[in-house]
Parts: C-alpha cells; sequence; structure tokens
C-alpha cells in the first residue's frame, strides 16, 4: 500500500491550496496529477500508520470533488458589490404559524446569509440608486418598502391603493423617478417614493392592467418596459402612454437588460420560454426550440459578457447559452430538483452563475452550470437576487 508522510502531505496540500491575497477566503483548486505525483516523491522510503490514513483521506477528496482542496463556497472581499434576495422560509411552513425570519437577506460568505428588515413573507423585487447604493426599494405584498441607510430602517412608501406589488425598478437617470408592476397595473412616483400615481395609458384593456416585472433602460432616462399578461410593453415617457412591442398572447414573468450591451435584452414568458431582442426591446424573436413549450420565471444576462445568458424555470431547469442566444444547453441535472424561480450573474467574478431552487437552497457555478457549489438557503423560495454595486462602481 502507497503511504505518506504526513509533514510532506500537508506541506503539499499547504503549497497546493493556497488563500489568494484578498480580502476573505478563496481557494484555489489543486491539481490531481501534481498531488499523485508528491505523493509518489514524499512516499519514497516509507510512512507512518498515521501517514497511511491521510493518504486515504487524499485520495478521497481527488475521487469525489477532483482536488485535494475542499470547496467550502465564496466570501465577499473588501469593495465587491454584494448580493441581496428576497425569499421566504416556505419548507414546512405552515399558514397561521409563527413565520420564521424570511424578507430580505444578504450574502455574508459561504452558506451564511444575514436577515435585514421586516419580517416579511412576500419580498419579490429589488431595485437601488447606483449613486448611493444605500437607497433601496423593494417590491413587497402590501407595497413598496424603502430606506436610504442601507437596511438599517424601512418605511411603506405606498398606501391602501397599491397592493399585490409584483416588481420594482428605479431609474438610474433619475433616480427620484421609481416604477412598480402589480396586479393591478403600474404606479410611479418622482419624488422617491413621497407620493405615487397610477400610470397604465394604452397599457392593457381597463380592469385587465396585470403586471408581472418591469425594467428601467439605464441608458435612457424615462425609457422603461414592462412585463404583461398579454406580451411586453415599451414607455419612452417616463410610463405616462405605453404601446405593445412583442410578445403578444404571453404571459411576460421577468425582463432583463445587458449591463455592458444595453440593446440586449431577454424576456421570460409563462409557458412559452423565452424571448429575445438586440434592438434595445424595440422588437422581439423567440428563444430557443428546447424550451419553447417551458415555463421560465428567471432570467439573467453576465453582466461583462453579453453573450452569456441564463434562464431557470419550473421543470426547465437551467438552460445557458455563450454565443449570445444562437445555441442553448441544459445544465443543473446535478442539482437536488430542476424548479428554480431566479437566476443571475455575479457581478463580482466574470462567468459565475447563480440560481435559487424550490427549497432546496441556493447554488453557484463557475462554470455555467456544469459543477455547483451550495450556498445555503434550504428550505426557502426566492423571488429575487440581485447585486448592489458600492458606489465607485455603479455607473452604467
Amino acid at each position: 500500500m502507497m503511504t505518506i508522510r504526513t509533514f510532506g502531505a500537508f506541506r503539499f496540500l499547504k503549497k497546493m491550496c493556497h488563500p489568494e491575497p484578498v480580502s476573505g477566503s478563496r481557494w484555489s483548486r489543486a491539481n490531481p496529477e501534481e498531488i499523485l505525483k508528491q505523493v509518489q516523491d514524499d512516499n519514497e522510503g516509507g510512512g507512518s500508520e498515521g501517514s497511511v490514513f491521510f493518504s486515504v483521506l487524499v485520495a478521497l477528496l481527488i475521487a469525489t470533488t477532483g482536488s485535494a482542496c475542499a470547496q467550502t463556497g465564496s466570501m465577499p472581499r473588501d469593495g465587491d458589490a454584494q448580493l441581496w434576495a428576497g425569499l421566504i422560509k416556505s419548507k414546512g411552513y405552515v399558514v397561521g404559524s409563527k413565520l420564521t425570519a424570511s424578507g430580505l437577506h444578504h450574502f455574508e460568505g459561504d452558506s451564511a446569509w444575514t436577515h435585514s428588515g421586516w419580517n416579511t413573507p412576500r419580498i419579490v423585487g429589488i431595485t437601488y440608486d447606483p449613486a448611493r447604493p444605500d437607497t433601496m426599494y423593494l417590491a413587497s405584498g402590501n407595497g413598496i418598502l424603502r430606506t436610504h441607510d442601507g437596511g438599517e430602517s424601512w418605511r411603506l412608501t405606498t398606501d391602501w391603493r397599491i397592493t399585490e406589488v409584483q416588481d420594482v425598478s428605479l431609474d438610474p437617470r433619475a433616480p427620484d423617478h421609481v416604477y412598480l408592476a402589480s396586479a393591478y397595473g403600474v404606479w410611479h412616483t418622482e419624488d422617491g417614493g413621497e407620493t405615487w400615481a397610477e400610470a397604465n395609458d394604452g397599457l392593457l384593456p381597463p380592469g385587465n392592467n396585470y403586471t408581472q416585472t418591469i425594467e428601467v433602460d439605464h441608458t435612457q432616462a424615462g425609457r422603461v418596459l414592462v412585463g404583461t399578461e398579454d406580451g411586453v410593453y415599451e414607455s419612452t415617457d417616463g410610463a405616462k402612454s405605453w404601446h405593445r412591442v412583442g410578445g403578444e398572447g404571453l404571459e411576460i414573468l421577468d425582463l432583463q437588460q445587458s449591463r455592458t450591451e444595453p440593446d440586449v435584452w431577454i424576456a421570460a414568458a409563462y409557458r412559452h420560454g423565452l424571448l429575445l431582442s438586440n434592438d434595445g426591446g424595440r422588437t422581439w424573436s423567440p428563444g430557443p426550440d428546447a424550451i419553447a413549450g417551458n415555463s421560465v420565471h428567471g432570467v439573467a444576462i453576465d453582466p461583462t459578457d453579453a453573450s452569456r445568458m441564463a434562464a431557470v424555470g419550473w421543470g426547465t431547469g437551467v438552460v445557458v447559452t455563450e454565443d449570445g442566444g444562437r445555441t442553448w444547453t441544459r445544465h443543473g441535472d446535478t442539482l437536488p430538483v430542476d424548479n428554480f424561480y431566479e437566476t443571475v450573474f455575479d457581478a463580482n467574478d466574470s462567468g459565475r452563475l447563480w440560481v435559487a431552487t424550490l427549497e432546496e437552497g441556493v447554488f453557484y457555478s463557475d462554470d455555467l452550470g456544469r459543477t455547483w457549489t451550495s450556498a445555503g438557503l434550504y428550505g426557502t423560495l426566492v423571488f429575487d437576487m440581485v447585486f448592489v454595486y458600492p458606489a465607485s462602481a455603479a455607473s452604467l
């Protein structure tokens, strides 16, 4: 039997699994072939029973992870954009019982998340002011919540007229202008939430104003796209008027615009897969045939590379493109379920993809879905995930 001198093995693993010189714990992946060669070199001359045990441990790590460095998750670094999530701890919850910490959470590293603000079962949308990231707005079941101090205190800005809010979006070029999508249409504010006005002219027939998702064009003040139960609508005058630009007859569940190539947009549709736009959302074309009949709930575009996009949904799994939507590949078969509600690309690590499963936790992948690392939140339903950039990096 091959044995390892314990000191030599630990010396080698320490060299191979070194922390990077940044704030927070990051571990590099060791090459198994190099490990085995080092083990062989260190073993000439024999070893103790303890070192035999250690050799078995190394072999198991290599066999199960492809590496002798255990993956314990990611730690945020100083200056990173911070990941926030709106969620409910739904697994095992009985209506009428006391609600465990649900609502807004932010990622602390590894599998740790910290609850912030009100304990509420329904935070479904998150937006913030890029110039003042401590100012955030949340779409909740009871209206729009606002903080000016990074979540230390909150205020409900809407009144009894506004309920069943589905999403919220802030205009980065006019940050006091905020728009919400609700079961009863679109409302907007021009004074940071002090007052709200209904804004449904031209949107949908009266009494049929259900809207699910809303997104402000970050390159043009006053231009807004909203996903309705009858397609994608556009406003170019700050929601004073609307006209449909695509997806007639489709219920649109999510809209995203590329951070680096603003003409690139993607939309998720209920039971109709994806819609794609390469002209700023003015015209739309169907996505891949493979998921054309699936319900897609969440879509994402890599903030560093618009050719990388992802979509998730109920029974859809995780589908990813690396060529701007020409071809798509399904990943996520190793995850515990194929039901997902939300996905987002990492703002700090290019290509890292995050997904939220149905009550089986949040995971991220550094190879676009081929392998996954758990990041906690088991037992939750995550409605939205947003990276909040620090003010110095938030320019669009």
